[in-house]
């Protein structure tokens, strides 16, 4: 039983459709290496095969994108899904993981309520099968596609006995079968690889050459010490992992608990201050005011005093005879001088009185320059972990001779395959081309800053089509089969643009900062802001800001000018250059750092790619440079030095799944195609012009 459940934990992640998510049907492999049941792969072949003038038709890899042709131009589309070979290794694991099921009879008989000794398995319907009931299963016509195979003698294990004659089968060629081994390339081939892509290879080794000095029970021994060491190694990186994630769960809950403290204190301090302020301000209040209504009362006291004179004043001088008014003339004219002595000195009593508040210096100096209440830091140093234990080394065996090649890497320069001009009627200035999309129909998409355009080319670079803009562009990326978005930096603005047969203006998005460099991640947008305050946005799909970076050490590292953004093939990392800076940084998705690289050859970093195997590559702008990095952040070669070029690279972008290259340069009509593999395989290069 334990077995049984380990074998299932196993195999539950590996045996899963990336497309259905269900276990597979009838797996099928593509060159990239990844597997797909053979129904979805169908499904997606008809939905995204791309058929571009006279290029041979293709379809990309729904998990890495990687291009995949037809062996055969002949065979339907359709039918592409069947003529791809099967995944031998994922066929048998199923098979043992049907094995572990330990079924015996037929599953039609019981349904039935009979009870028959199954011989068989339909590995489409996942159903055993009697003799009886393979011999009517087999009579459906919708159902003679359905791979069955038997089960063995012994019923006990009821273990299916896999066909692993498709292993000699070619992945690239149907039909053809591995004749030779590539030690060059460490590739098997069949006879139409041989003759097209290795026919200039020094160690091409007949497979039967090599079987004869070739122990399999050896060999296959020390494979599997060393994946039970690489097994055991991993489990001991897996396990200082998990002691590491813990650790930074107990520093989050103590980062949460000082936090908290901390606010608890401000608020306590602010409370109490805030409380002395308002026993003040009431003390002065109710003293003011009493002043006030002190006063307020002996000016209508006087008020009535004059009011009450002046009504006798009235009175005598409508009712009273010639003798009397004069009488009250007379005193109230001798009391005018009393009236304006006692005015006078209750105006002389009078003090206009407000309140205002003057904040601490100090606090009101905190509340000014304090946007944070503290930094998270992030500390990262090496892993602490011991080698690999098992040395990566292929054996090459050739009669009684051996050689080893230890992880060969690929020398030389870069070397100009094409070039092709990208000025067009009627462009008026020098072309500045500061990013390049390679479009999956292989169309060519270029913003070019100097004119304010957006040119498009074909792939054999011939112009297409081209729409002006209102300002400069500066980076592009690509959001659907049929929509780019590119920045325009001066306006604040990412412009949606169409780009089926004609380019087309969509909709716009209005940004808080100007805009440069570009990319999706994760369905986000993310752009860098150059100058604009050295940020990183991360913006949703309709551009509403989520979220705005800025590294904490930016001033003493001099992190400023990001420029151009780039995530890797995988989407594990995002590469961004700092123009001003001359580094560049690598996050991770949580954008937390993984490293920074800077190198006393490289000036202004500008356009920034990756290729298929994961290394980076970065144009010096002001070094006139090109350089190779790897993943981990470590110079590897400089393709183009400023020995070799005189003009200022600007943007490097890769074709898919190939070693080749197109470079840009600043102030420049001419773009280049170029290569970095080795002399002896350029005969391999396509024709690029």
């Amino acid at each position: 039983m334990a077995t049984a459940l380990q074998a299932e934990a196993r195999f539950s992640q590996i045996l899963q459709c990336p497309i259905c998510l269900e276990t597979f049907k009838r797996p099928k492999v593509l060159p990239c290496g990844h597997t797909y049941c053979t129904s979805c792969l169908q499904s997606h072949i008809s939905n995204k095969v791309t058929i571009s003038g006279t290029s041979q038709p293709r379809f990309p890899c729904p998990l890495c994108r990687a291009d995949t042709c037809s062996s055969d131009p002949n065979i339907n589309i359709e039918q592409w899904a069947e003529s791809l070979p099967e995944n031998i290794i994922v066929s048998s694991l199923l098979d043992v993981q049907v094995g572990t099921k330990a079924r015996k009879v037929c599953d039609q008989c019981v349904e039935q309520e009979k009870e028959s000794l199954a011989i068989c398995l339909c590995k489409d319907c996942f159903q055993y099968m009697c003799k009886t009931c393979r011999r009517y299963h087999e009579g459906f016509p919708s159902l003679r596609r359905h791979v069955v195979v038997n089960l063995s003698e012994d019923d006990q294990s009821c273990s299916v006995i896999p066909d692993l004659s498709a292993m000699e089968i070619c992945p690239r060629h149907s039909g053809e079968s591995i004749k030779f081994y590539c030690g060059d390339h460490k590739i098997m081939c069949c006879n139409t690889c041989g003759f097209l892509e290795h026919r200039k290879c020094d160690r091409v080794l007949m497979i039967e050459d090599m079987l004869k000095s070739f122990d399999d029970k050896k060999t296959s021994k020390e494979l599997d010490e060393n994946l039970c060491k690489f097994e055991e190694h991993l489990k001991h990186i897996v396990r200082k992992i998990k002691i590491n994630a813990d650790a930074i769960q107990k520093d989050k809950t103590d980062i949460l608990e000082h936090i908290h403290s901390l606010k608890a204190q401000l608020i306590a301090k602010i409370q109490a201050l805030e409380d002395n302020v308002v026993a003040s301000l009431e003390s002065n209040y109710k003293s003011e005011n009493l002043n006030l209504l002190t006063h307020e009362a002996k000016g209508k006291s006087l008020i009535t005093a004059i009011g009450s004179d002046r009504t006798k004043l009235e009175l005598v001088m409508i009712h009273g005879s010639e003798v009397q008014k004069f009488i009250m003339v007379h005193n109230m004219d001798q009391n005018q001088p009393r009236y304006f002595r006692a005015i006078s000195g209750y105006q002389k009593d009078i003090k206009e009185v407000r309140m205002t508040f003057d904040a601490d210096k100090n606090l009101q100096t905190f509340v000014n320059t304090n946007n944070e209440l503290g930094n998270v830091n992030l500390i990262c140093k090496e892993f602490d972990c011991s080698p690999c234990p098992v040395a990566f080394e292929t054996q090459f065996q050739r009669g009684n001779g051996s050689r080893t090649v230890r992880n060969p890497q690929k020398e030389g320069k870069a070397v100009k395959v094409s070039e092709f001009n990208v000025k067009v009627s009627p462009d008026t200035s020098l072309c500045h081309i500061s990013d390049i999309l390679l479009l999956m129909d292989s169309r060519i998409l270029l913003t070019d800053n100097g004119n304010s355009k957006i040119k498009m080319f074909g792939r054999d670079y011939k112009y297409h089509d081209s729409m002006t803009l209102q300002a400069k562009p500066w980076s592009a990326c690509e959001l659907s089969d049929t929509e780019v978005a590119v920045t325009i930096p001066d306006q604040k603005t990412i412009q949606i643009i169409g780009i089926k047969d004609t380019i087309l203006k969509i909709r716009e998005i209005r940004t808080r900062l100007k805009c440069w460099g570009i990319a999706v991640v994760n369905d986000q947008l993310v752009i860098t802001t150059y100058q604009d305050e050295h940020r990183v946005l991360i913006l949703d799909i309709h551009g509403k800001e989520i979220m705005s970076i800025r590294e904490n050490s930016y001033q003493n590292d001099q992190l400023i000018g990001p420029i151009h953004i780039k995530p890797d093939k995988t989407k594990s990392a995002v590469y961004i250059a700092y123009h001003t800076g001359n580094k560049i940084l690598a996050h991770n998705m949580t954008w937390n750092v993984l490293f920074t690289y800077n190198n006393h050859n490289l000036s202004g970093p500008a356009g920034i790619d990756t290729d298929r195997e994961g290394n980076i590559y970065l144009c010096g702008f002001w070094s006139h440079c090109v350089q190779q990095i790897s993943a981990e952040g470590k110079l590897i070669k400089t393709l183009i030095s400023k020995k070799e070029e005189t003009k200022y690279p600007l943007m490097i972008r890769f074709y898919r799944n190939k070693d080749s290259f197109i470079v840009t340069y600043g102030q420049c009509h001419i773009v280049l195609a170029q290569s970095h593999v080795p002399d002896d395989e350029y005969s391999m290069m396509p024709n690029m012009g």
